[in-house]
């Protein structure tokens, strides 16, 4: 008999190309830190094609989110935003845990429709824009007047 309960099982899909252990440690921990369970891929791909792969896997996932790590590079995406428009996209120097494991919370609250947590630094407004501007994409998608 096989075991059908792990088959298509609501999780954030998560995409793996050679990632960087300590990153991929922190961003697993920030997803089970909220209780949010996750599925990992090891698969190949190029930097010029993890955005596609992380969209392609967000649409695959029953929850709709999904994170490519490829080395220090982490791209979060969720199925409701343009391919070419992830949520997050940033490079992460390998000492950066503390961002990382922030990745996978917000990830997960992301399913659970709370507050993100916020990055800690003024040096964070690169991804607070990001996040905002997907934000907002995905609410003129939904015909609200947003500015």
């Amino acid at each position: 008999m096989i075991d059908n309960v792990n088959i298509n099982r609501p999780c954030i899909n998560v995409c793996l190309d050679n990632p960087a252990e300590s990153l991929l440690k922190e961003i697993l921990a920030g997803l089970e830190e909220e209780g949010i369970p996750y599925e990992l891929q090891n698969m190949n791909f190029t930097h010029d094609e993890i955005v596609k792969t992380a969209y392609e896997a967000a649409e695959e996932s029953r929850m709709g989110i999904a994170i490519a790590i490829k080395n220090d590079r982490v791209v979060l995406h969720y199925n409701k935003l343009k391919e070419n428009r992830p949520l997050i996209n940033v490079r992460l120097d390998y000492y950066e845990k503390d961002k990382a494991r922030m990745i996978g919370c917000n990830a997960a609250r992301l399913y659970k429709i709370m507050p993100f947590k916020s990055f800690k630094n003024a040096s964070e407004d690169d991804i607070r824009n990001q996040v905002k501007s997907a934000v907002i994409s995905v609410l003129k998608n939904f015909n609200l007047n947003i500015s």
